[in-house]
């Protein structure tokens, strides 16, 4: 009579499991223990725990434990991977070793430093596996193909980032380094070239803040709060920010009525990125910065935000890469105020921004956010 393994029983059952003397049953543990790996965040030593039984079911008698084996490791995070798969690889048995050539070619797509320092291969892993099984592996493929182009763009423009950052600083170290052994430094020299590499250096740090806090992926927490009460926090922090902010003027048409499930730092940054551009583009053609904050609610379930300026306004180039990162018309804009706007208002709160502008005359931000979050899933 076939063992049955109950949920309650824990990792220990699970592994008490994997010595069962009824393969069907070693079997199903295998692949509950794959299930493990792939969808908790296991601690290492679960990892390690698992790695090790499963390294003792390579050269299983039943092909068919070694076969469901080769799947389950796929999501293995510890060095008994690398020993199972090359046990596996070597099986006698053409249904094993096909397995395992297919697990391997799939861990391959994320870099085993990734896999073994975080949570992000697995769950890229994760996506594409999932995409392969309800469209196919040409769907997997093509999705594979967009990320890695995705990747490339990103690195050939975060590398021209970093050069126009750096170069600047090369050239005054350099002629700092001239003048040091041609023994004509001065005050003046030294403090001109090292403020321009401190500026440099500090630009830097706000580029690497802000792919950061891009690039973050942390469990967000919604309350319920009213909207007024963050525009207002967001006016407030703009205004002591810079000195030329300090003559903000804002027109409000926000009512006090109107809540929403947000999460409040997030917004605050969000809207504070996108005020902070509006008062540059104001400053720019040497305006007063003038700001109108207008904000509705459409059959009771979003708010309609718009945050409107008279600054120089965009062409229609620059409002179809408005968004897009690095893009920036300011001469010391790093380009992640409104790629850092939208990844709030869209991935983390399940809304829509939009951005229209007219050259010369201004641009409007307009922003919806849902009344509720309470069904969404993050």
């Amino acid at each position: 009579m076939m063992d049955t393994i109950k949920p309650e029983t824990g990792l220990d059952g699970l592994l008490q499991a994997f010595c069962s003397s009824n393969w069907p049953t070693v079997r199903d543990a295998v692949d509950q223990g794959g299930g493990l790996l792939r969808y908790a965040a296991m601690e290492p030593f679960v990892h390690a725990r698992l790695g090790e039984q499963m390294f003792s079911l390579a050269r299983h008698e039943k092909w068919e434990v070694r076969k469901a084996l080769a799947h389950a490791i796929l999501f293995l995070r510890h060095e008994t991977f690398d020993r199972i798969i090359a046990v596996l690889e070597e099986d006698d048995n053409a249904w094993v070793k096909s397995a395992a050539k297919r697990t391997m070619d799939r861990r391959q797509e994320i870099s085993k430093t990734d896999l073994l320092k975080d949570e992000h291969g697995d769950l890229m892993l994760e996506w594409l596996s999932d995409l392969e099984e309800k469209h196919g592996a040409h769907a997997r493929g093509a999705a594979k193909r967009v990320a890695e182009k995705l990747q490339n763009q990103f690195v050939r423009e975060f590398n021209h980032e970093m050069v126009k950052v750096i170069s600047p600083m090369d050239v005054s170290l350099t002629l700092l380094k001239t003048a040091l052994e041609q023994k004509r430094l001065n005050r003046a020299l030294i403090q001109k070239h090292t403020t321009m590499a401190k500026e440099r250096l500090e630009f830097m740090m706000a580029i690497l803040n802000s792919f950061r806090t891009l690039t973050q992926t942390t469990e967000l927490e919604f309350q319920n709060e009213n909207l007024i009460s963050v525009v207002d926090e967001a006016i407030h922090l703009i205004r002591d920010r810079k000195p030329e902010n300090s003559a903000l003027h804002v027109e409000l048409s926000v009512p006090k009525s109107i809540m929403l499930d947000i999460n409040r730092h997030l917004l605050l940054q969000a809207l504070s990125n996108i005020l902070q551009n509006s008062i540059d583009a104001c400053i720019a053609c040497d305006r007063a910065p003038a700001i109108k904050v207008h904000a509705t609610v459409v059959n009771r379930s979003r708010v309609m935000l718009s945050i409107t300026d008279q600054g120089t306004g965009m062409s229609e180039q620059d409002v179809r890469s408005a968004f897009r990162l690095f893009a920036t018309t300011k001469p010391d804009g790093t380009g992640f105020g409104l790629t850092i706007a939208k990844k709030i208002i869209e991935s983390d709160h399940a809304g829509l921004i939009q951005l229209s502008s007219q050259k010369g005359k201004g641009t409007t931000v307009t922003i919806s956010l849902p009344v509720k979050q309470e069904d969404l899933k993050w």
